[in-house]
């Protein structure tokens, strides 16, 4: 895993988006460096990063994640969106309410479908 952090962090490598991917099949032990990475210049770097946290159920990551949420890239706050959706966590249901009244239609749709995830109820969805 040591290697792959380090092929992340060298600005040069034009594909450390790939790195991301590498990562994220650690599981677990790679959050903190995913968390890291959500804060990279690149937006596939960030893009990835949440993606993967989500898909590892990095919970410890929500904070970061919802900071993307104002992230200058509308990828990367679809990105963020659709992570806190799949990570269920409800203290990101403000920040996601809050995407639906001043982004993009693009991104308010993954706002919408995580809020259905985190509070279905909220939608008329209950279960």
């Amino acid at each position: 895993m040591q290697n792959i952090v380090a092929a992340l962090a060298k600005k040069d490598n034009l594909e450390r988006w790939k790195n991301v991917v590498d990562l994220e099949k650690f599981g677990q032990p790679a959050s903190e460096f995913l968390v890291q990475a959500l804060a990279d210049e690149d937006r596939w770097v960030r893009y990835l990063a949440a993606d993967a946290l989500a898909n590892i159920g990095a919970s410890n990551s929500v904070d970061s994640i919802i900071a993307l949420l104002r992230d200058p890239e509308q990828d990367v706050r679809f990105a963020a969106a659709s992570a806190l959706g799949k990570l269920g966590d409800p203290k990101a249901i403000k920040s996601l309410q809050e995407v639906l009244k001043r982004d993009n239609g693009y991104v308010k749709v993954a706002a919408e479908e995580a809020l259905v995830k985190i509070s279905p109820d909220t939608f008329g969805l209950s279960t």
